[in-house]
């Protein structure tokens, strides 16, 4: 598992629930890409925002969700909650 896998699994262990589009923001927090971010964007609106202006970001967090769902680590609901496997909250 690289760091960034591992700082998204962190991530959602931290927030149970938490959609990929907001673990994206996790981790791009902090960094230039997120300053012209609207305010209140959720969801497949956020997705859209990020594919179109973090698209790095947002292809690396999603990859990282993959393999983290690939590796039985996190599970993904149909509403997209994302859960670490094993933690509650």
């Amino acid at each position: 598992m690289n760091n960034l896998t591992q700082e998204v699994f962190e991530i959602i262990k931290e927030y149970p629930g938490i959609d990929t589009p907001e673990v994206c923001v996790e981790v791009a927090l902090g960094t230039d890409k997120l300053y012209l971010l609207p305010e209140n964007l959720k969801g497949p609106n956020l997705a859209l925002w990020l594919m179109k202006n973090a698209r790095e970001d947002w292809v690396k967090t999603c990859e990282s969700v993959d393999e983290l769902l690939q590796s039985g680590q996190i599970s993904f609901s149909d509403d997209g909650e994302l859960r670490a496997t094993g933690y509650s909250a």
